[in-house]
């Protein structure tokens, strides 16, 4: 399941530069590539004198003290005019900083196939770091055409260049290639130019500073097919994977400080710290949280085994568009004792098995009840306060699907299961006012509370995030800072994210026959 989106970095369309000094890269950060230590330490004065002569290297260590503000006073404008002329002289360093810059909007107008012109042209002249990057970007089917080949045949060669590609990239790659191809790639018979010059690429042993981890936090390189995503799976999803999809909330550091950095099993969750944490994602809308808590309910691993409840958090999380969790639930449902277990407690009106009735209804699970008594079933567990069925029956009258529309009845159950403590109503009470206009005088604050639900988990501020910056609600617009959203949130399955990231694209592709996407 492969596919990218940058996800890590903010985007700001800064041609006008002073709106930039407030949202550039940190210095001493790892994003950008410098290829020689000696022009890292020249004077201001002899720096500016050799790049003012042509010298490339010259160029681009002074384009990036000015776009860092390191010894100087931040100039994007400037910082961009001397990385675009070092990369323009070939420098690859220069190129693939430069398309940092293009693909994320950094300085420049947000262009992500500019980008990978400039990818392609570090990549081409052996740069590991471009060379892994051009192959992610021939996986997503966002600027070029998805090719297998082309993705394996760059990521391949970043790889024996000294790059450290993750096992279980190169590995899934190696099962959509073919194998005679693979074998020729391997054998050197497909050959591109991969010259590493001394004053241009690092010497390979010195490449693991600035591997995977680094460029994915420049550019969010990550792995999901969003072709699948309207399915379930056809493979055991593993516990490694579950844990792992919490890195996909954006949140930053969130396995060290679950203390999950390395670990392979839901077993190892078993500190109350680590369970407020996943109950505080979950109670934000983190469809990863509420997939991996409703496993351990079904494992029994810290909470005692409840069948029901396992459920419940899967549903949820399919709310959230989880790629993850419908396949989970449907093993769930294929347990012998799982239905008749649903039925008794359902008809002993426990809301949470009411909830769970109405959802396998709702999502196709289970076609045993007709959309009045789902809804009626749902209602029943609403009434005994029962938060989920609250949010959920107040997004049915919200958007009038199973019920008649009123708009008011879901303020009203949202605002119930708010004063219970419920994050995820309240979010869904600030969506329903940015997107009112009548509440204009309100969106700068309601934007501001929406950031802080999405550096919390909440996939649906971060998709709602997207629209604000993109149609300039509560903020000033931003192309480059709704792409970010935007891909954070359809790097996490949010079908209405990726649908307005291929719509930005598709706005700005050009008619070369390279970027032309059936």
């Amino acid at each position: 399941m492969i596919v990218l989106f940058a996800a890590n970095l903010y985007s700001q369309d800064t041609t006008q530069s002073l709106a930039f000094k407030k949202n550039r890269p940190q210095k001493n950060n790892p994003y950008f590539y410098r290829p020689d230590l000696s022009y890292q330490l020249l004077q201001q004065f002899k720096l500016i004198q050799e790049a003012n002569a042509g010298d490339a290297l010259a160029q681009h260590e002074l384009g990036i003290r000015l776009l860092l503000g390191e010894g100087v006073a931040a100039d994007t404008a400037q910082a961009v005019k001397w990385i675009k002329s070092a990369a323009d002289l070939n420098l690859s360093a220069a190129a693939y900083n430069y398309g940092i810059l293009l693909i994320n909007g950094w300085g420049v107008d947000w262009n992500p196939f500019e980008a990978f012109k400039y990818f392609i042209q570090a990549a081409s002249k052996g740069m590991p770091q471009a060379q892994y990057v051009s192959g992610i970007l021939y996986t997503d089917n966002l600027i070029v055409p998805r090719n297998w080949e082309k993705a394996f045949y760059w990521i391949h060669l970043a790889k024996q260049n000294g790059y450290q590609v993750d096992d279980d990239v190169y590995n899934e790659l190696l099962t959509k290639v073919r194998s005679g191809f693979i074998d020729s790639v391997k054998s050197d018979k497909i050959a591109l130019e991969k010259n590493i010059s001394k004053d241009d690429v690092k010497a390979k042993s010195d490449l693991n500073v600035n591997n995977q981890s680094d460029v994915e936090k420049s550019l969010g390189l990550s792995f999901i097919n969003f072709d699948l995503l309207e399915d379930t799976t056809s493979r055991e999803i593993k516990d490694i994977e579950l844990i792992n999809d919490l890195e996909r909330t954006d949140i930053p550091n969130i396995l060290d400080t679950l203390r999950l950095k390395n670990a392979k099993s839901v077993k190892e969750i078993i500190g109350n710290d680590q369970i407020k944490i996943l109950m505080d994602l979950c109670n934000n809308g983190s469809p990863e949280a509420l997939t991996l808590v409703g496993k351990l309910y079904e494992e029994g691993i810290y909470f005692s085994r409840d069948l029901i409840l396992a459920a419940e958090y899967y549903l949820r999380a399919i709310r959230y568009e989880s790629f993850r969790a419908p396949f989970l639930l449907y093993q769930l449902t294929q347990k012998v004792e799982f239905n008749s277990l649903l039925q008794k407690e359902a008809q002993a009106q426990n809301s949470d098995a009411m909830f769970v009735w109405y959802g396998l209804s709702r999502f196709g699970y289970n076609n045993e009840l007709i959309n009045s008594e789902a809804i009626r079933m749902l209602q029943n567990a609403a009434n005994q306060k029962h938060i989920p069925s609250l949010i959920e029956l107040g997004l049915n009258f919200f958007t009038g699907d199973y019920i008649q529309k009123n708009e008011l009845n879901a303020f009203q159950l949202w605002k119930e299961a708010e004063q219970s403590g419920s994050n995820e109503a309240t979010i869904r009470l600030v969506l329903s006012e940015v997107f009112n206009e009548n509440q204009k005088d309100k969106h700068k604050k309601l934007v501001s509370s929406l950031i802080n639900f999405a550096e919390k988990g909440s996939v649906i501020s971060q998709s709602a995030l997207g629209y604000c910056f993109l149609n300039g609600v509560g903020v000033a617009k931003n192309k480059g800072t709704a792409v970010k959203y935007f891909r954070t949130a359809a790097f996490r399955g949010n079908r209405f994210a990726y649908e307005q990231l291929k719509k930005l694209y598709d706005e700005l592709r050009p008619s070369l026959t390279e970027f032309k996407i059936e």
